[in-house]
């Protein structure tokens, strides 16, 4: 699974810097300065053997060979240094939170990232085997991404209700278990025809990986406060990480296999995914619960109460806004561009493939990117800077579907590949600070259910700019067979990426995490009470929010798949 003058991100939640768990790399660059040679003394016997030759030493320059022998010394050290520096970090990650916990993570969010797998045969699925309109076929799929919406109800039940004894593991299973069996009816010939039973089939995929998510994302918030300081950075980058390793794999294997294997095949494959989450969950590591199902109703009531209270924090209920605005005030279009590259521009299952898997491979660079040098870059700061950027590279897209690109002698897939490249890095420059900003949000007790509900309320942002899309195309006539009008609706939405700026004063010019620990989310005082103090969970003066400057996210511009799910 998103920065003035303010304290810092890196500052609130110190990034997952690798130098901070070794010390810092000595610099040998004297070496080549201070390199000298001295001239031997010698009398030239052969010519003079009568003659005294005085000697004189001199202090010679450096031999260019000498110069570039100490520069790769020092590139082979920084290389070693570094990674010796992951591998402390590793170390450190281990030390702190488990290597079975790691490795939990780690497959569940890589089997995760595979849903991309499937992600193409769907979109040819909508289009070829029910034979939808660009329009219909975003709003079905819109629909059966529902599940993600409400989270929170999963977030209480797990919380609230365990089964078999379990909150965690017992729900992954099940799950696991309802995936597989929706997968593989999706997988059987001529069995799914219609569009109702599709979205069933699917809308059940989607609520199996929806619950799962809200579980493992449960369990990162909880053991991330092992390491207040580094915790949720380090947990977070290792999710994504994970989540764009196995979409990688699954976007590169997903062209082949659809041309391939066919839609039906694909989904035949695609059920090893839970399979796998299935096998490692019954190995999760969780206490046996002591609450009963009688008591369901008063713990699930008092999380609905104490998650009521979060909820109406001000600084909850404002990044919450922020989180929503960015992301649903400009229309989607991810399927009439998907419609648009197989139609007019002729891509192939195999090359839509690469290119989403060249996305992911961008999206891990991007969280690199972040990790080493925008942690210390404030929320609004890099929020402003990221909006701004992805409002310039939506706007490429004109470029494409004016086919201006042939003019200048541009390849259509090579300016597909370049475009998918900058907007996955630049968009998740704005996704994950929004993840760490969600994380530190949370309260102790509720973690689960309050950042289900913030993921929810993204997620739902998501759905609301897929709809706005299929909107704005169908208001202009814009079909599988009439693309006259798409530039006009590029145009519009990158226009409107640039209105969230405009409410950054919505996010804390303060660390959030800091206001959020000073409040008691569970007590009868802070239930009842509603001043504006320090203990109604509300935000004092000395942390009251600036007016101030900007920032939004990105969905995946892509032509393969629909918007990525959160």
């Amino acid at each position: 699974m998103a920065p003035e003058t303010a304290a810092s991100p890196s500052e609130r939640l110190p990034r997952l810097n690798l130098d901070e768990h070794l010390e810092p790399i000595d610099s040998s660059s004297s070496l080549i300065d201070d390199a000298t040679t001295s001239s031997t003394t010698s009398s030239d016997n052969s010519k003079d053997s009568s003659t005294k030759t005085t000697t004189k030493t001199k202090t010679q320059p450096p031999s260019k060979e000498i110069d570039k022998s100490n520069l790769q010394d020092e590139v082979s050290d920084t290389k070693v240094s570094r990674f010796r520096q992951f591998c402390n970090w590793v170390q450190h990650l281990r030390d702190t939170f488990g290597t079975g916990f790691l490795v939990l993570i780690t497959v569940v969010y890589v089997v995760q990232g595979f849903s991309s797998f499937t992600a193409l045969a769907v979109n040819y699925f909508f289009k070829d085997n029910l034979g939808l309109q660009p329009t219909q076929s975003q709003l079905l799929q819109m629909i059966v991404k529902v599940p993600w919406r409400v989270k929170p109800i999963y977030g209480i039940l797990s919380d609230s209700l365990p089964l078999f004894g379990y909150h965690r593991k017992s729900y992954m299973m099940m799950c696991s278990v309802l995936q597989t069996a929706a997968t593989l009816v999706m997988a059987v010939p001529d069995l799914v025809t219609t569009p109702a039973i599709a979205v069933l089939m699917l809308m059940l995929q989607s609520l199996s990986v929806a619950v799962i998510d809200v579980v493992i994302d449960a369990r990162v918030v909880e053991i991330s406060r092992l390491d207040p300081e580094n915790g949720a950075n380090d947990l977070q980058s290792l999710s994504w990480i994970a989540t764009s390793l196995g979409g990688m794999l699954g976007a590169f294997l997903s062209g082949p296999a659809t041309a391939g294997l066919g839609v039906r095949g694909v989904f035949f494959a695609a059920a090893l995914g839970p399979i796998t989450t299935l096998l490692f969950s019954m190995f999760m590591e969780e206490s046996k619960s002591t609450l009963s199902k009688r008591d369901f109703v008063s713990s699930a009531t008092k999380q609905l109460r104490q998650l009521k209270i979060a909820i109406c924090t001000p600084v909850v209920w404002m990044c919450a806004l922020w989180v929503f605005i960015s992301h649903a005030i400009s229309p989607a279009y991810t399927q009439i561009l998907f419609f648009f590259s197989t139609d007019v521009l002729h891509f192939s299952p195999e090359f839509l493939g690469t290119v989403s898997a060249i996305g992911f491979i961008f999206l891990m660079a991007g969280t690199m990117l972040y990790n080493t040098f925008f942690t210390n870059v404030s929320f609004r700061k890099i929020f402003l800077v990221a909006q701004l950027c992805l409002a310039l590279v939506s706007l490429v897209d004109v470029v494409l579907v004016t086919r201006a690109n042939l003019k200048v002698g541009i390849p259509d897939k090579a300016f597909v590949l370049g475009d998918h490249v900058v907007a996955d890095v630049i968009g998740r420059l704005k996704t994950m600070p929004i993840m760490v900003l969600c994380a530190k949000l949370c309260p102790r007790g509720i973690e689960g259910t309050l950042f289900a509900l913030l993921m929810s309320i993204s997620n739902l942002s998501y759905s609301v700019s897929e709809f706005w899309g299929a909107f704005v195309c169908d208001w202009m006539g814009i079909t599988k067979d009439q693309y006259e009008m798409l530039w006009l609706a590029i145009v519009i939405r990158s226009a409107l990426k640039v209105v969230p700026i405009f409410f950054l004063f919505l996010i804390p010019s303060t660390d959030p995490q800091e206001i959020i620990d000073k409040l008691d989310f569970s007590s009868p005082a802070h239930t009842d009470q509603e001043d504006d103090d320090e203990h109604t969970g509300t935000i004092r003066e000395d942390h009251r929010v600036d007016t101030c400057s900007p920032s939004e996210q990105v969905v995946l511009k892509g032509t393969t798949s629909s918007a990525s799910v959160v």
